[in-house]
């Protein structure tokens, strides 16, 4: 499946409308053939986002556990010292990045 982002001519800078984006959910629930309710909801991108944030979350532990010996070695008990001090900000994006595509690819890539 390829999407492709239409620019909203209303806006100053490139952006989608909320229903642009609340169509292109419907049509993914509906080809990935998903049931009418998830956890007493309708697919809808606040159902995506909290998708999104959970897995993101377990993604930055992952990271942080990471970069605890680092902290260690560094005489810190705290790994995001390491994140916030001693990695530059694109590492850190990198790492992240790194660690989201492994999860994502583990959840959208499992056999059926």
């Amino acid at each position: 499946m390829e999407w492709i982002c239409v620019p909203s001519s209303l806006g100053e800078t490139p952006h989608v409308t909320r229903d642009t984006i609340r169509n292109w959910l419907q049509k993914l629930a509906s080809e990935a053939d998903l049931p009418d309710q998830i956890e007493g909801e309708r697919p809808n991108p606040q159902l995506c986002r909290r998708f999104w944030y959970d897995i993101y979350t377990a993604v930055l532990e992952g990271v942080l556990e990471g970069v605890e010996e680092i902290a260690a070695e560094q005489g810190s008990s705290d790994p995001q010292v390491v994140m916030q001090n001693y990695l530059s900000d694109s590492r850190s994006r990198q790492l992240r990045r790194e660690f989201m595509r492994e999860q994502l690819m583990g959840i959208f890539n499992r056999e059926s």
